[in-house]
């Protein structure tokens, strides 16, 4: 009797054969988890390798010869002219403390025998340890001589740095560095307070000098926005961030957005409750009378639904598309078919080692543009006939199936990035931004509120713009702390985003060079 005409066997035929489809997207997920917990998280590829492995694959490994030996790796050397000497690996304006003047023996018992021609130096790298104290202001209290009946004459008490505290511009600075930049917690913070110098401040306490000092910086992030919103072409990813909600007994989920601008170099970090396209909007410039929008530019991105839904509602919006999003999606499918996988990322390979070279070059936009739309262009179209043959071939399950499916729908976007030459081809300066978030969510686990997220947000911004105009932050935050006057307008903050501080500070030093010259 056939399994056709048995029905209990048909049932189980097509039972066992979804058992064994289960089964195989199972492993491909577990070992999708081992790769992230185990393997290397680089994506990086070598396109030498591709091509041998991909040879292999179809050819097969070629057998050695006879009588030979196989051939053992090398070690690895380190060229002698990459090596670092100690002058490369500290500052060169370390301060220098001379302990000891040490004389032979012989020496010092006849020195008028000897002429000195040279000494040698001995030094060991040390740290002077910091100190806590009061900066104290004292004001003298005076009374009239010839009329003691009349009120004592003192001056005005000067304002704290930052209202509402009695913490100083350097710890306050300290404080946010060691959170927002070394992601060390407050309560670690706390420890090494009462470890350092026997001061007893509690996290508490930390948490509310920190909050009132990003009350006092809010007029300069308000800067950098508007500093961000000036741009046409901007990259914007969101990364999901939890904080007590309370009244639920456990945290809810809110949103960091982040803009960066590739041509300033300047980016914002704003706190959202949601992830919508809704949190866009008030950014980019909406209107809700008009129900215009004042952005017109490119907005580089992942897949992620809520950029389409702003192209389809704002014409002047154009997306552009992520690579390493495409090539993330295939990494990740390598075990379902790498015959067909790894022409595909030896094709990504190429382009970004054109990208390489142009970056390391400092390839202006203009010739960068003109190199993508004639060698990386063509890379690009054999790399979509891959993406496509490959598609016909696979069934629109699995990882693979949702690699390929990306590709071709994210493709037209992608191609934004090789008619133009101020963008990258990825977003991955933009996630660069996220990274310090995610771990200091590794060691803080969440915000405290839904408002401290805002505040946060703020710090982030100021640390990340910091990085990319070349600032030490905690200068940067002293500075700007002594600086900034109480109940600041924007106006006035908008002298002390990092990108003016920093083109300031450049201009003094090019100016003090000039005067030395």
């Amino acid at each position: 009797m056939s399994a056709a005409n048995h029905p209990d066997l048909t049932t189980l035929l097509a039972r066992v054969a979804w058992l064994e489809a289960e089964l195989k997207r199972k492993d491909q997920i577990i070992a999708g988890l081992q790769h992230r917990l185990f393997g290397s998280s680089s994506e990086k590829l070598d396109p030498n390798q591709l091509e041998l492995l991909f040879n292999e694959l179809i050819m097969g490994k070629p057998a050695p010869a006879a009588g030979t030996e196989p051939e053992q790796p090398k070690a690895k050397t380190r060229a002698a002219s990459t090596r670092r000497t100690k002058a490369d690996r500290f500052p060169k304006n370390l301060k220098i403390i001379v302990e000891e003047v040490i004389i032979p023996k012989d020496v010092a018992a006849d020195p008028d025998n000897y002429d000195e021609i040279s000494e040698v130096y001995h030094d060991e790298i040390d740290v002077i340890k910091p100190q806590m104290c009061w900066r104290r202001k004292i004001l003298k209290k005076f009374v009239l001589k010839g009329d003691k009946s009349r009120p004592p004459v003192i001056a005005p008490a000067p304002l704290p740095s930052i209202p509402g505290t009695n913490i100083a511009p350097a710890l306050a600075a300290q404080i946010a560095v060691d959170r927002f930049v070394d992601s060390i917690p407050y309560y670690k913070q706390s420890k090494r307070f009462d470890r350092l110098y026997g001061a007893d401040i509690g996290r508490q306490t930390l948490n509310t000098w920190i909050h009132a000092t990003a009350r006092h910086l809010t007029p300069i992030g308000a800067a950098v926005r508007g500093e961000v919103r000036q741009a046409i072409e901007l990259l914007i990813d969101e990364t999901p961030h939890a904080y007590l909600c309370p009244g639920h007994g456990k945290t809810k989920r809110g949103y960091l957005w982040v803009y960066y601008d590739p041509v300033a170099r300047n980016s914002l970090f704003e706190w959202h409750a949601g992830r919508g396209h809704e949190c866009l909007l008030d950014f980019l410039g909406y209107d809700p009378a008009t129900k215009t929008i004042s952005f017109t530019g490119t907005i580089q991105c992942d897949g992620y639904s809520a950029y389409r839904a702003i192209a389809a509602l704002f014409g002047s919006i154009l997306l552009a598309g992520c690579l390493a999003h495409i090539r993330r999606k295939f990494v990740e499918a390598m075990p379902e078919k790498p015959e067909l996988i790894l022409p595909i990322l030896l094709a990504i390979q190429q382009i970004y080692f054109i990208e390489k070279h142009l970056r390391e070059g400092n390839v202006p936009p203009a010739c960068r543009e003109l190199v993508r739309r004639t060698r990386s262009r063509a890379i690009a179209d054999r790399l979509h006939q891959l993406i496509v043959e490959a598609r016909a071939l696979t069934l629109p399950h699995g990882k693979f199936g949702e690699a390929l499916t990306y590709a071709i729908n994210q493709w037209d976007k992608f191609l934004v990035c090789l008619q133009q030459g101020t963008l990258e081809v990825d977003t991955n300066l933009v996630e660069n931004l996220i990274r310090p978030t995610k771990l200091g969510a590794k060691n803080s686990l969440f915000f405290g509120s839904l408002e401290a997220g805002t505040n946060n947000a703020l710090f982030y911004t100021l640390m990340a713009n910091c990085k990319s105009h070349g600032l030490d932050p905690e200068m940067y935050l002293t500075e700007v702390i002594k600086r900034l006057p109480h109940n600041a307008t924007v106006e006035q903050a908008a002298e002390l985003t990092p990108a003016r501080f920093a083109a300031a500070r450049a201009a003094a030093a090019q100016a003090e060079a000039a005067a030395v010259a």
